[in-house]
């Protein structure tokens, strides 16, 4: 079965069913997928510490996200 015929299969469930699913896939996947490395949480830790002592520095969302759609073309 093509990976297309099986998203058109998740296409057609209803919620309960994907959420069943997912737990499936969830129980196949090895414990350690989706874990960090440990350089990688230091940096997000550094980062969070970052934004933390200077939340003034930050940007908000919705700004960012208007300037996104004037670099879109229309």
């Amino acid at each position: 079965m093509s990976v297309d015929a099986i998203l058109e299969a998740i296409r057609s469930l209803n919620d309960a069913e994907r959420t069943e699913l997912l737990v499936m896939l969830d129980d196949l996947m090895p414990a350690d997928v989706g874990e960090l490395s440990p350089d990688v949480a230091k940096m997000l830790d550094e980062r969070v510490a970052e934004a933390d002592a200077n939340p003034d520095a930050a940007i908000p969302w919705e700004q960012v996200y208007q300037e996104s759609l004037k670099r879109v073309p229309q």
